[in-house]
Order: C-alpha cells, then sequence, then structure tokens
C-alpha cells in the first residue's frame, strides 16, 4: 500500500482527470476515534466544519458509509449537503431525500429468536451490549473483561456458527464488534449502486476511506477504477491501494484535500 499523506491533492488529481469526485467516507475508526461505547464517539466542530467544507465544493459529493443506523448519522452530522449509507448500505440519503437501494427481507420474528438466544447465552458474561438496527443488530464486546475473553469468545463462536448454519442471515465482523444482517447487505454492493443511480452524464471518480473489514467489499468494487484507501497499519491485508495510520490523519488528509480543491 502507498502512504497517500504527502500529496492528496496530487494524488487524487493525477487519477480522477477532470471527473468530479465522490468521497465515500467510514465514521467510526475513521472520521472518529473508536470509543468504548458507540454514543460516545462523536465528531468535532473542527471536523463538521470540515465536512461542510467539502460538501459545499460544486465538484464533490461526500458520503458518510457506516454500519450505524441511518437516523444516528443524520443526528451526529448535521452537515448540509451530506448524503449517507447507514446500516451497512441498508439505508440511504441522497441528495436530500430517502432512497431504497436494495431490497432486504428481515423475518423479525426469526431475527428475535435470534437476539434472544445470544443474550440468554452471553448472561453469564460483563461488559457486552446489543444494539437494535433497523435491519439487524450488533453484539459490542469491547468492554468484556481479559478474565473472560475467551469463554465469551467461544460462547459467541458457538452461537454464530449455528446462525451461519440456519442461513438465513449474514455476520459481519468488525472490531470488537459482530453484525447480524439479512444476507446481501453490504457496503461495496450499495455503493456499486449508487455509482449507477447518480445525477448527471458525468461519471463520478470515487474515493473510499475505511477502516474495518466491512469496508473491504467497497474496496474490492472499486479497485480499478477508484481510489482506495485503509486506515490503519500498511502491513495490513487489505484490497486498498493506499492507507492512512488514523482517523487525526483522515482529517489532515481531508482538509488538504478541500484546501486543494479550492485553490484549483
Amino acid at each position: 500500500m502507498i502512504d497517500i499523506r504527502t500529496s492528496p491533492g496530487s494524488a487524487i488529481k493525477a487519477r480522477h482527470q477532470g471527473q468530479p469526485l465522490i468521497l465515500f467516507l467510514d465514521y467510526d475508526g475513521t472520521l472518529v476515534e473508536i470509543a468504548p461505547l458507540p454514543e460516545l464517539a462523536r465528531p468535532s466542530p473542527e471536523l463538521l466544519e470540515l465536512l461542510g467544507e467539502l460538501a459545499a465544493q460544486e465538484e464533490v459529493k461526500v458520503m458518510v458509509v457506516s454500519g450505524r443506523p441511518l437516523r444516528d448519522l443524520q443526528e451526529l452530522l448535521p452537515v448540509p449537503g451530506l448524503d449517507f449509507l447507514g446500516s451497512h448500505g441498508g439505508e440511504a440519503f441522497v441528495s436530500g431525500r430517502p432512497c431504497l437501494l436494495q431490497t432486504a427481507t428481515i423475518d423479525r420474528d426469526e431475527l428475535l429468536h435470534w437476539r434472544n438466544r445470544l443474550v440468554a447465552r452471553l448472561q453469564p458474561f460483563q461488559g457486552w451490549l446489543i444494539e437494535d438496527k433497523p435491519l439487524g443488530f450488533a453484539i459490542h464486546y469491547r468492554q468484556v473483561p481479559p478474565e473472560q475473553t475467551y469463554e465469551f469468545i467461544g460462547a459467541l463462536g458457538r452461537w454464530k456458527e449455528q446462525l451461519r448454519q440456519a442461513g438465513l442471515f449474514q455476520i459481519l465482523g468488525g472490531k470488537k464488534v459482530q453484525e447480524i444482517l439479512p444476507l446481501g447487505v453490504s457496503k461495496g454492493t450499495a455503493i456499486q449502486e449508487i455509482l449507477t443511480l447518480l445525477p448527471g452524464t458525468t461519471s463520478f471518480f470515487p474515493v473510499y476511506v475505511g477502516d474495518d473489514v466491512t469496508d473491504e467489499s467497497a474496496f474490492q468494487i472499486l479497485r480499478g477504477q477508484g481510489l482506495t484507501i485503509k486506515v490503519g497499519h500498511p502491513g495490513t491485508k487489505t484490497a486498498a491501494s493506499h492507507f492512512l495510520p488514523d482517523p487525526e490523519a483522515v482529517r489532515h488528509f481531508l482538509a488538504l484535500l478541500a484546501s486543494s480543491l479550492e485553490d484549483s
């Protein structure tokens, strides 16, 4: 992977050749640092201002792509002109209005059945929580005590294997989180459809920035047609072509990009 910190504007300009840009930006671990609890990962005023500057650019479209529900993203990032993909692409808000991208068939009774089974299995442990979402739920376990981690992972793994065998839902792994979603929902599938739905005759040049396993489907979809940036260590296995080490570097990258676009 290539470190893109030195000349972000030049790297993008050399690739997009005058096309308008569409920035796909993950939220947790990319725009903001990962927090012990999801509700603690909030944007700074400086980040909101920076996203506003980018979204106001005539030749730039900015879309935040996250596993968080759409309503949470809109509350966290009240930035005019910003677009959103929530629930790993299961929910979308594009050009000022909700947009249905994927038909996700949800058997809510079956989902509740598996949620209840998980809760019962994890009762002996501390430090975990379930976050209910419009299309499924997530199990967070960053706060599980170290002395319980091994047994916790084992119990969770046995439940996951049973869920896989049932063949009704998919499990997306992340950093101390597991997401349970309908089959077929992914960030990669969603952005592929977004790129075909954008108005105008000029195709956009996509730039995708993300840090987690759930972003790999987007990196793979955009391979050879855009710029993909993994947030993390350069030795991490990924389909992305470039890297940035952490959210602070991402924000610096976006600030340099905004400045270079204003000067062009």
